[in-house]
């Protein structure tokens, strides 16, 4: 809008979700997302030759949820012949060759999709620029994608907020758009019926937003009219997001072991208090909802003295959402929730201070406790995850944890409880023979979507799995924490802690 380029958003996730349900496109999306079942049925629009479903079930889903059965199995199957329509849909609904670039943004189990509508586009509107973009095409991941999807014209490989609107004016204007860091393409050749790549593996790092004051503000427009006239509105509660920091601060200092969020763009940004609080009574005014959620991986420190303060004295009508960091003191808790927090995201991920320690989380375990306990009084909705299986971690941490963790039944339990994954762009990713990690590969689900060879999928892949050098199996040792977590989620909210104070002093806990 700034640069006076016309634009329009497809919220093609309606159209799935109308098709299939509400219900059945949450689970997908929600309980498939380290499986890649949402991209397992687009996988099956774009190639032949993979692994049947039956292996699927038994080789990726089971593993990954015992409790699948054959039942749930079905169900998800009978999602595949939704694919075909939905996609042919897609394009007949709109006529693509009146645009000169089609983007599309491209995160958790969106790759596939994409291709195979990107393709369907490339038939029909063969001039079309098509290009992808998003987290799960940052770095090697994207050139690969280009590599491998002939129906791809550009992709950009990290923050393309300054990037993408030159290179649209340079597509518009006619002219071949000048490649700066952080942008890949192919060029076709007029004489000849094949492509040569303009690639270059040292350029993979894009150019990052300093000021993100200078940022525009979001419009979710397009969203509203579509979820307006969808057939689902009164089965979705929607919230907008909104952006205050890029990158994570504590990660720039000590990078967490497993994480592999952030990729290149680790450095740490906000947005000034002034700026961040204007943009949320701006979008608040906007927009007909009541919460919001934080796109950003960490709070920013400052805001504890600058923003919550200014939201808290605004007194805004809206609720919303923090990833945090959970060493907190009870004040800092405190402003948080008067400042229209109702939703956390804790990374908490173990209550051993000495694992902990090893994995470089910052927090304590006693910190960590304090913090659920805090989140929980407050009635705040709050999601965290259990890990286990570190390598190096010593095993005699696990028998005080399966201890402890039924006195805190009471608190918030974990959303999930799973072994570690070393996921690509973390130091475990990095530097596997340091931490102890051999034979580190693509997670088994990639070669259930893609009919690659293992160097292709090592390119592609964000997930990962491995063995431990010291030949060690986790779960003899942690079964018995991962049976407490399981029991605490199957009680969650049952479960209330009082304490009376007796005359004679004693204090009775129940």
């Amino acid at each position: 809008e700034r640069r006076g380029l016309g634009c329009d958003i497809a919220y093609l996730n309606f159209d799935f979700a109308e098709r299939i349900g509400e219900e059945l496109y949450t689970w997908v999306a929600d309980c498939f997302a380290f499986v890649l079942g949402g991209e397992r049925l687009f996988a099956l629009d774009l190639f032949d030759g993979l692994p049947d479903a039956e292996a699927f079930y038994r080789q990726v889903l089971l593993p990954a949820d015992p409790d699948m059965s054959r039942d749930d199995f079905r169900c998800y199957q009978s999602l595949e012949r939704h694919v075909g329509g939905f996609l042919d849909q897609a394009v007949a609904a709109v006529d693509w060759s009146q645009y000169a670039v089609v983007g599309f943004s491209v995160s958790f189990q969106q790759t596939l999709v994409s291709l195979a509508l990107a393709r369907r586009i490339k038939r029909t509107a063969p001039d079309v620029k098509i290009v992808l973009g998003g987290a799960a095409c940052e770095g090697p991941m994207g050139v690969e994608l280009m590599r491998q999807f002939p129906q791809v014209d550009f992709v950009f490989l990290g923050e393309a907020d300054e990037t993408f609107p030159a290179f649209v004016e340079a597509v518009l204007a006619g002219r071949t758009p000048v490649c700066p860091p952080g942008l890949v393409a192919r060029e076709r050749a007029p004489d000849s019926p094949g492509s040569s790549m303009l690639l270059d593996a040292d350029r993979f790092a894009s150019a990052m937003v300093d000021r993100l004051d200078d940022l525009p503000y979001p419009d979710f427009d397009d969203y509203f009219v579509r979820l307006r006239d969808s057939s689902l509105r009164e089965e979705i509660e929607p919230m907008f997001f909104f952006e205050t920091a890029r990158g994570c601060w504590w990660g720039q200092k000590h990078h967490c072991a497993f994480c592999g969020l952030n990729g290149g763009t680790m450095r740490y940004r906000s947005k000034s208090a002034a700026r961040a609080c204007d943009e949320l009574i701006s979008l608040a005014k906007r927009y007909p909802v009541r919460r919001a959620c934080a796109a950003d991986n960490i709070l920013d420190f400052r805001y504890f003295s600058t923003l919550l303060p200014m939201l808290r004295d605004v007194g805004l009508n809206l609720s919303f959402i923090y990833e945090v960091k959970p060493n907190l003191t009870r004040r800092q808790v405190q402003s948080l929730l008067r400042a229209g927090l109702r939703g956390v995201q804790l990374g908490i991920e173990t209550f051993s201070t000495r694992i902990l320690r090893q994995i470089h989380k910052g927090a304590t375990a006693l910190q960590n406790l304090r913090t659920l306990k805090w989140f929980t009084e407050a009635a705040a909705e709050v999601e965290w995850n259990l890990l286990y299986g570190f390598p190096d971690e010593d095993p005699d941490e696990y028998r005080p944890l399966a201890e402890l963790l039924p006195s805190l039944f009471h608190l918030a339990p974990p959303v999930a409880v799973g072994r570690v994954r070393p996921d690509r762009f973390s130091p475990y990713f990095q530097w596997p023979e340091r931490y102890g990690i051999k034979n580190l590969r693509p997670h088994r689900a990639f070669r259930f979507v893609y009919p690659f060879d293992e160097d292709v999928l090592r390119r592609i892949a964000y997930y990962h799995e491995f063995e431990y050098a010291d030949g060690r199996e986790p779960l003899r040792y942690a079964a018995p924490v991962v049976e407490a977590a399981q029991q605490w989620q199957q009680l969650a909210g049952t479960v209330i802690l009082r304490f009376f104070d007796r005359a004679d002093g004693t204090l009775i806990l129940h």
